[in-house]
C-alpha cells in the first residue's frame, strides 16, 4: 500500500489536508472509495479501513474537515455546515480528474454521513454508491431542548463557547480505541462548541426536510445496534426515505458508535467490501 499526502488550495488560500492510499498495483483499480470522517477526528483514523480496501484494489481517499485534523479553521468549528460539503464536492472532483474518471463509493461516518447524504442528493451522478456508518442526521443525545431552542442566538453572540460534552467512551466497547481517541493530538476532546452544534443542528434540518428523496444511487445503510452516540433510528430514517431502488439497511448487534473501530471491524468490513464488489458486477 502507498500512502500519500498533501495539502489541497481552496478559496482565499485556505487549505484542507487530504489522504489517500492506493494498492502497489493500479492496473487494475476496482474503484476509488472517498472517505468523510466524523465530527472532532480525522482522516488518519482510517488507515486500518484503507488497508483493507487497497487489499481488495481500491484507492481510498479521506480529507480533514474544516477546523479538523491538519485542515484550517478553528478547532471542531464551522461557519456553515455547507462548508464541509462544499469542500468535500471539491475533493470529489479532484479524485474524478486524478483517477481518470474510475468510480467513486462514497462512505460517511456519523457527521461525515451526514455531509456525505447531502453530497449524494446533490452529485448522484459522480458518485456510484453511498455507505453510511451511524450517519448523524439527527441531534439526539445530551442536548437539552431549550439549548436547541436557543442555540441560534448562543452560536452568533459566542460562536466558540464550549456547551455539552461529548462521550468519547460511545465510540467503541475497545478501551484501548477510546484511550487512542484521547492522545491524539489531532482530535479534538472539548465540548461542543455552540456554533458547531447549530450548524450540526442545521444540517439536521436541511436532511429531514425532502432531501432525502432526492438520493437515488445504490446505497449501503450500516449502525451500531448499540451505539450511545447517534440513535439507529436515523439510519432507519434514511432507510425509509431515500429513493434509491437498491437500498440495504443492517443494524450491527451489540456494536457502539464505530463500527469501523471495533472489535468486529473485520466483519464490518467484510459487508461492506462484498457489497462494492457486487456493485462493480451490477455495472
Amino acid at each position: 500500500m502507498n500512502q500519500i499526502s498533501t495539502f489541497l488550495k481552496l478559496d482565499k488560500n485556505r487549505k484542507i489536508f487530504l489522504r489517500s492510499w492506493h494498492p502497489e498495483n493500479r492496473n487494475e483499480l476496482k474503484g476509488v472509495i472517498l472517505i468523510a470522517h466524523g465530527y472532532a477526528e480525522h482522516s488518519g483514523r482510517y488507515d486500518y479501513t484503507a488497508k483493507y480496501f487497497t487489499d481488495k484494489q481500491y484507492s481510498v481517499y479521506a480529507p480533514d474537515h474544516y477546523g479538523h485534523g491538519r485542515s484550517d479553521g478553528v478547532k471542531a468549528d464551522v461557519p456553515n455546515f455547507n462548508l464541509f460539503v462544499s469542500d468535500l464536492q471539491f475533493v470529489l472532483r479532484t479524485i474524478k480528474e486524478l483517477e481518470n474518471n474510475i468510480p467513486v463509493f462514497l462512505l460517511g461516518h456519523s457527521m461525515g454521513g451526514a455531509i456525505s447524504t447531502i453530497l449524494a442528493s446533490e452529485e448522484g451522478d459522480d458518485v456510484k454508491g453511498l455507505i453510511l456508518s451511524g450517519a448523524a442526521i439527527r441531534i439526539d443525545g445530551g442536548v437539552s431542548d431549550i439549548v436547541k431552542s436557543i442555540s441560534k442566538f448562543i452560536a452568533a453572540v459566542v460562536p466558540l463557547l464550549p456547551l455539552v460534552e461529548f462521550a468519547v467512551e460511545g465510540i467503541s466497547k475497545d478501551p484501548e480505541v477510546i484511550q487512542n481517541y484521547k492522545s491524539d493530538p489531532y482530535n479534538y476532546n472539548g465540548k461542543v462548541r455552540a456554533r458547531m452544534g447549530r450548524e450540526m443542528l442545521r444540517s439536521e434540518e436541511i436532511i429531514t426536510g425532502n432531501l432525502l428523496a432526492k438520493i437515488i444511487i445504490p446505497t449501503l445503510i450500516l449502525h451500531g445496534e448499540k451505539d450511545p452516540l447517534v440513535n439507529p433510528e436515523c439510519s432507519r430514517i434514511i432507510n425509509s426515505n431515500i429513493s434509491s431502488s437498491d437500498k440495504e439497511m443492517i443494524i450491527l448487534e451489540n456494536l457502539y458508535h464505530e463500527i469501523l473501530n471495533e472489535p468486529e471491524k473485520d466483519e464490518v468490513l467484510d459487508i461492506i467490501g462484498k457489497w462494492l464488489d457486487a456493485k462493480n458486477k451490477d455495472a
